[in-house]
């Protein structure tokens, strides 16, 4: 009897699953199109804001003309460093703090649209200020930390959205197990950004001293 059933049943184990796809791959596709949105809500926001700025009349621009292209020579390496690396600091603090909130996601994609509606309006105010020259200069000061500062907030940013969206479905009734995890790991992105962050300043302000050298 139990031959004859277990028979039976053998026919059963054979049959093929159902092809399920795996987690980790559906993660890191989300990770990545993440990763696109937030570079493409900076390249939105850097466009309109050479626009806004290119007349280079508002006091606002002006100033900004006047600080960026202000020569370190006569200012110590550790309050330039320490300028530096503030910047970066807030911005990689506010890409993590964006993955406890469950709309983080539309938080983050304005937080990279304001960074470059600004930084587009840095470079057009200090090239209807200064000419092609200061803007020159002023891309060879700052091109080191505002490209580290954007990669490695792109970088901690698909993270955080990560753990903003499990958040949301956790809110919605269907809570996974992974996002202690997530946490865990976005903590610890964070961290090494902010190691990284403080390299790319040092190697930013250094590069701003010798610009200034070579151009007196």
């Amino acid at each position: 009897m139990r031959a004859a059933q277990t028979t039976l049943r053998r026919p059963a184990l054979l049959l093929p699953r159902r092809a399920e796809r795996p987690r980790r791959e559906c993660a890191g596709t989300a990770h990545s199109g993440a990763v696109w949105l937030f570079g493409t809500m900076f390249l939105a926001g850097y466009l309109p804001g050479i626009w806004l700025g290119r007349g280079g009349v508002s006091a606002l621009g002006q100033q900004l003309a006047a600080y960026y292209t202000k020569s370190p020579e006569n200012a110590a390496f550790a309050a330039i460093f320490g300028t530096e690396f503030s910047v970066s600091f807030l911005q990689l603090t506010a890409v993590f703090l964006c993955g406890f909130c469950v709309l983080g996601v539309g938080l983050l994609a304005l937080l990279f649209a304001a960074r470059g509606v600004f930084l587009g309006y840095c470079a057009a105010s200090v090239a209807a200020v200064n000419g092609a020259a200061g803007l020159v200069q002023y891309r060879l000061e700052t091109i080191a930390s505002d490209a580290a500062a954007l990669f490695l907030c792109l970088w901690l940013a698909g993270w955080s959205a990560r753990l903003a969206g499990e958040l949301f479905n956790a809110v919605c009734g269907r809570a996974t197990r992974e996002t202690p995890g997530t946490l865990r790991r976005l903590a610890v992105r964070f961290g090494a950004a902010l190691v990284l962050s403080a390299v790319f300043s040092a190697v930013g302000t250094f590069l701003a001293f010798v610009t200034a050298k070579v151009g007196r």
